[in-house]
């Protein structure tokens, strides 16, 4: 008996896999035009992109760094969600401030794990020895005074740092009184200028104690000369 001659398989596609393309290219170009429609929000992207190069330590050693002593990128703050926003939207503020004033250089800013940190760097705060806010400071001062003001449930700490040249004055004995009257003359400032009320301020000398980088040479000493301000949230008890 004669075997049955077996039939070949449909040339060409399945249909149904025309179909499953048109629907994969369908919703390929519904997802492309949803990104071409939405919009960044700056203030997120700084944030996410800080807390991935924190995250990947020296992986990404290419990306800019700011040397700010509480250095931590996600903002986990003491709050809801508002909070977080508000301390973003501050930030932003005051980086687009330092660049009308031209003291990117000089004036950094970040979103920290508590709020945000501002550091102020040598020479655009002090003279060398005094604790008088120098002119070329004051409009940046005053205006980041006004953006933290605005900024509701926190608390200011402004810290003073010095290098490891000893001072001896009849004005400051150490290195602890310069940073502290640095530091103090920030405060009343600030209450003074952005209206800040006087119980949300705290100053705080830390002499030579806390350096950046050692003091080895006269630009690290320039780097550790600097007065860092914290804009922390006040955690609530629950």
């Amino acid at each position: 008996m004669a075997r049955e001659k077996k039939s070949d398989p449909p040339r060409g596609t399945p249909a149904y896999m025309l179909t499953w393309g048109d629907m994969c290219t369908l919703m390929l170009c519904f997802f492309v035009m949803l990104i071409a429609m939405s919009t960044t929000d700056p203030a997120k992207f700084d944030v996410a992109a800080s807390s991935l190069h924190n995250a990947l330590g020296g992986v990404l050693e290419s990306y800019p760094s700011i040397l700010i002593t509480e250095e931590v990128m996600v903002p986990r703050l003491g709050g809801n969600d508002q909070n977080k926003h508000l301390a973003m939207d501050a930030s932003m503020r005051i980086k687009k401030t330092i660049k009308e004033e031209n003291l990117e250089d000089a004036i950094k800013v970040k979103v920290t794990e508590k709020g945000i940190a501002i550091k102020v760097s040598d020479p655009i705060g002090f003279d060398v020895g005094e604790a008088e806010i120098k002119p070329e400071l004051i409009p940046a001062l005053n205006s980041i005074s006004q953006i933290i003001n605005r900024v509701p449930g926190t608390q200011i700490r402004v810290e003073g740092h010095t290098d490891d040249i000893p001072i001896h004055n009849y004005k400051y004995p150490s290195n602890w009184e310069l940073s502290a009257a640095r530091a103090l003359n920030i405060v009343k400032f600030m209450a003074r200028s952005g209206g800040i009320e006087p119980s949300r301020l705290s100053a705080i000398g830390h002499g030579e104690y806390r350096p950046l980088v050692p003091n080895t040479s006269i630009e690290n000493r320039r780097m550790n000369r600097r007065i860092e301000i914290y804009v922390d949230y006040v955690q609530k008890e629950e």
